[in-house]
């Protein structure tokens, strides 16, 4: 085959594949040139989970009609003027490819007022070719329509997830830019019904509270530190409020939404004693950087950075989220007290180790408690370490597996939760799934909802410790899929299971063991971590030098 040109229209779709993938990114590009157009109030109105629609109008300062027909064509910007400026950027969008690759393979209306214009004007685009181009009424801003994402592309739509799916990764693209600009008001409509509506606001504590609601909010703990070129403002959850994904952990780089990458081990590193094992700290990293310290044209779509001195914000970091616990108490207890001793019983050959004070022979002494995390046993062969959480996990899993369905427990006074919006409509839709684990609600407006059942076998222990966070990891895990009831009811029992940190009775700590040996599948919790340690006599005498 000879080597020839490729057509335009054919080289815009191959070029529309590195910034436009689904409607989340189609979202994510529109709303950011909003933002850079000076808006201060962005509505946003999904249909078909984006892929029939995706509609963003905003109040900036607005396009001429020459300047509507430049933005359209490949390359062409208002944010760039030469190659010194790619070392400075401040705007969030500044490729000049976004639109013309959302037009190659999309129907898309444009309709644009400019400010101290008299009339709008009207352009509509099908597949990169324009169709219509005439004046029209709307007031100063601007209005981008996508309709039929792909539509002539049948290889790329085929990879679309289904409505719901893609609703969902809009959603989230949304909640992360509304997170990312307190100052600007949005309001967003989601097959129809409004799901968000968030007014401008003073700062980001107060935006992460209409989208996380306001309990959430006050109980983060906010931390401001600065260095040269470098300006922090963080907000840590408590690590009693760990979530189970990293859903929650956000970076917003002088106004822009990025992935933390690296930023987030620092946070780890410090929160990670303070946390049971599996869950996640939760996080908002305000970081405003001298453009000449970071690069933001390292990812087509500007999901990543890289920063001149990465090991600099990393430290400030670090020390941003030691400051937020300081003062803190180690939420695990210091050594331990071990309970009064079984009397000692004649062993055979035959015969077990250990006997309870009753007489009933076992094969393993209880010792005690240590840390307020784990359980020490002493056994013929050595010494069993036993994390009480992800044993109390194995058990109450395994309840719910032997019962198949779980008995549903009517609250006598409903309790009132909120969700983030984007996993409202997630939670929503899952609500007969989830009655089948118990747990009753019902919608209440926005992200609100009402629980008026729970779990039977859990509800007076989880009514003790609140509903607002299995609720909310429920609706974590519900954000990414529909994933199976046992996934679900695994973070339900990860909610109810005994803490670290939390103290128990000798006779609490010893029910504990004998109900998690007698599970099925004692070996690992239900998330497939190990439930116990062990460590054989041999090896503790070579260890401190002793010859066994």
């Amino acid at each position: 085959m000879r080597i020839h040109r490729l057509e335009e229209a054919l080289v815009r779709k191959i070029a529309a594949g590195e910034v436009v993938d689904r409607p989340a990114s189609v979202l994510k590009e529109l709303v950011e040139n909003a933002l850079d157009a000076q808006a201060t109030r962005v509505e946003v109105e999904l249909r078909g989970g984006g892929i029939e629609l995706v509609s963003v109008a905003d109040d900036g300062v607005g396009m001429t009609p020459e300047e509507l027909r430049l933005a359209v064509e490949r390359h062409t910007t208002s944010k760039l003027s030469s190659e010194q400026d790619l070392r400075r950027i401040r705007t969030l969008g500044f490729r000049g490819e976004a639109l013309a690759a959302i037009c190659a393979v999309a129907r898309v209306r444009l309709l644009s007022r400019p400010k101290g214009g008299e009339a709008a004007h009207e352009l509509v685009v099908e597949e990169g070719r324009v169709v219509r181009d005439r004046p029209a009424a709307r007031p100063v801003g601007t209005t981008v329509e996508v309709n039929g994402l792909f539509a002539g592309v049948p290889a790329r739509r085929k990879f679309l997830k289904s409505p719901a799916a893609e609703a969902r990764a809009a959603l989230a693209a949304v909640r992360r830019l509304v997170l990312a600009q307190p100052a600007v008001g949005f309001v967003v409509f989601s097959e129809g019904r409004e799901v968000l509506d968030a007014p401008p606001v003073e700062g980001p504590q107060a935006r992460i509270g209409q989208v996380y609601g306001a309990e959430f909010a006050r109980r983060l703990i906010p931390v401001e530190l600065s260095e040269p070129g470098y300006e922090l403002v963080a907000f840590f959850a408590p690590p009693e409020a760990a979530r189970p994904t990293r859903v929650d952990q956000h970076l917003f780089l002088s106004g822009r939404p990025v992935r933390p990458g690296n930023l987030a081990s620092p946070v780890y590193q410090t929160f990670s004693r303070y946390l049971p094992r599996g869950l996640h700290p939760a996080f908002f990293l305000y970081l405003d950087v001298d453009p000449e310290l970071v690069d933001v044209n390292v990812h087509p779509k500007k999901e990543e950075v890289r920063f001149r001195a990465e090991r600099l914000a990393q430290d400030l970091v670090r020390r941003a989220a030691m400051r937020a616990l300081g003062g803190r108490t180690v939420a695990i207890g210091r050594g331990f007290q071990p309970p009064p001793r079984p009397e000692p019983a004649e062993v055979g050959k035959e015969a077990p180790l250990f006997s309870t004070t009753e007489g009933r022979p076992r094969p393993w002494r209880l010792l005690g408690q240590a840390q307020r995390a784990y359980l020490v046993l002493e056994t013929q062969e050595g010494l069993e370490i036993v994390d009480q959480h992800a044993a109390h996990e194995r058990v109450l899993f395994e309840k719910w597996r032997a019962d198949a369905k779980i008995p549903a427990q009517v609250l006598l006074v409903p309790v009132r939760v909120e969700v983030p919006f984007d996993r409202a409509q997630a939670l929503a839709r899952a609500i007969p799934r989830l009655r089948e684990l118990g747990v009753i609600l019902e919608p209440f407006g926005g992200g609100h909802f009402l629980l008026r059942g729970w779990p039977a076998p859990l509800v007076d222990r989880q009514a003790r410790l609140g509903f607002a966070a299995p609720i909310l990891a429920l609706a974590d895990r519900l954000i990414s899929g529909e994933p199976p009831l046992h996934e679900l009811w695994r973070e339900v029992a990860c909610a109810a299971a005994i803490r670290a940190g939390e103290a128990l009775s000798p006779k609490e700590q010893e029910e504990l063991i004998i109900q998690w040996k007698g599970t099925q599948e004692p070996a690992r919790c239900p998330h497939g971590r190990p439930t116990s340690l062990f460590l054989g006599w041999e090896d503790l005498a070579r260890k401190l030098g002793r010859r066994p």
